[in-house]
């Protein structure tokens, strides 16, 4: 397929009309690659009587016109809308993700912005939230309008420079609670000195908090002292550390959050990133 995208983008015949690029912050190359694309029935139809040729690419998708003469008369004047369905098929999406939508909620993006992003904002957020008819499955719609100038189709297109447009979708990576949570089979532990801190010791949180779990089990607990924003990668790990007033010796590097473990706290409305540490 990669072949087949760049033979037509280099190829003079064509021109490119309007592509479509996912961007996520979370990753470290920032392309969101787990979202597919589906234009609905009646826009594959346009597409086919203005020869454009939907094409998928790594993060998204281009729409290519051949330049063919037969579409540069007036029937082909005018404005043209299209609809593409977009679905996730990531289960922890919205875990890592800076937007929560709530159940028969889809997301609905346009190309009505100044900006090249089809949403006002930055990034995603509520304001492009819209009802949808399936809510098992992370999705939405993008709606697509081109040739207002007749700069692809239509009269005068042929001798038209018009360059196509790149637009972005930009999701912002979600921040979250770090809660470590340590148990032990060891009765009466005392945990007392224990506390958290990075490699040079730049900070030390040791407000240890005890917990009983769903299922019964007694965790001590200590939080990042900061929200962490949940990244695909790290450059600092954390260390369960203990002062025992003399070399102080005693360090456990600690996991960095999984985005399969964050979880929203209805109590206080914070997304939490659970990590479990055995000291056994």
């Amino acid at each position: 397929m990669n072949g087949m995208y760049n033979q037509i983008n280099y190829t003079s015949n064509y021109k490119k009309i309007i592509e479509v690029e996912v961007n996520h912050d979370y990753f470290k190359d920032k392309k969101c690659i787990s979202f597919v694309f589906n234009p609905t029935s009646e826009t594959l139809s346009l597409f086919k009587n203005y020869g454009i040729l939907f094409k998928r690419t790594q993060s998204g998708f281009v729409l290519i016109s051949g330049s063919d003469l037969r579409y540069s008369s007036a029937s082909f004047n005018g404005l043209i809308e299209v609809e593409i369905s977009i679905s996730n098929n990531d289960p922890v999406f919205l875990n890592y993700s800076e937007i929560s939508p709530s159940a028969g909620e889809g997301f609905l993006f346009q190309n009505s912005f100044e900006a090249n992003t089809l949403h006002q904002e930055e990034y995603v957020d509520a304001s492009v939230l819209a009802p949808i008819n399936n809510d098992k499955v992370i999705g939405g719609t993008i709606k697509l309008s081109f040739n207002q100038n007749n700069e692809f189709f239509g009269e005068g297109s042929e001798n038209s420079n018009a360059g196509g447009e790149k637009y972005r979708i930009n999701f912002k990576s979600r921040e979250v609670v770090v809660r470590y949570n340590f148990y032990s089979s060891k009765e009466n532990l005392d945990f007392s000195n224990f506390f958290i801190a990075d490699d040079e010791n730049s900070f030390k949180n040791d407000s240890i908090e005890q917990r009983k779990l769903a299922n019964g089990q007694e965790v001590f607990c200590i939080q990042h002292p900061t929200p962490v924003k949940l990244s695909q990668f790290y450059e600092k790990s954390l260390f369960l550390k203990k002062d025992d007033g003399f070399l102080n010796t005693f360090s456990i590097q600690l996991p960095q959050p999984q985005v399969k473990n964050v979880s929203l706290n209805k109590n206080d409305g914070k997304y939490y990133a659970d990590l479990f540490v055995s000291l056994d």
